[in-house]
């Protein structure tokens, strides 16, 4: 019987280190650990009122930092809702946390299953939003690499 051989396709290498990393978020709860704390006490933080009423319902504890998050996203044309904000914020955190500790770029993360450049449409243009918003609010050392987005 001739011996068959599987060719198995490896994910491009951004898919790859994002998916590495955010098991990594999860799994040390840094999530948690980044995002943790409420408004209240916060002199420069945004008001509740700044926020959309249904992120506000869907996370009456939301941060100061996780609501700079969500104000930043609105800002470059990406709209946070209740029943976005948790997987927003998980982007926000996961993309944040690999410039930190994944020795990648934001050009590196921001690339699609084929291992191109995300586009300028659509959700591809909604998650490069939230990246460039990701590093506005809650990593600013990394500013200068927003431009690797080539957004609109």
């Amino acid at each position: 019987m001739p011996r068959r051989s599987l060719h198995v396709r490896r994910p491009p290498r951004s898919a790859t280190v994002l998916a590495t990393v955010l098991a990594k978020v999860l799994a040390t709860g840094l999530v948690v650990g980044l995002l943790g704390g409420g408004l209240a006490g916060c002199s420069s933080a945004p008001r509740r009122a700044d926020l959309p009423s249904d992120v506000v319902a869907a996370m009456p504890t939301i941060s100061a930092e996780q609501a700079e998050f969500v104000l930043a996203a609105r800002e470059r044309g990406a709209a946070v809702t209740g029943a976005t904000v948790a997987d927003d914020l998980e982007t926000a955190t996961t993309v944040c946390w690999a410039l930190q500790n994944g020795g990648v770029t934001l050009g590196e993360i921001a690339r699609n299953d084929a291992d191109q450049p995300l586009g300028n449409e659509g959700e591809q243009l909604r998650t490069k939003q939230l990246m460039a918003a990701a590093v506005d609010s809650l990593c600013p050392d990394y500013t200068d690499q927003v431009a690797e987005l080539n957004l609109p």
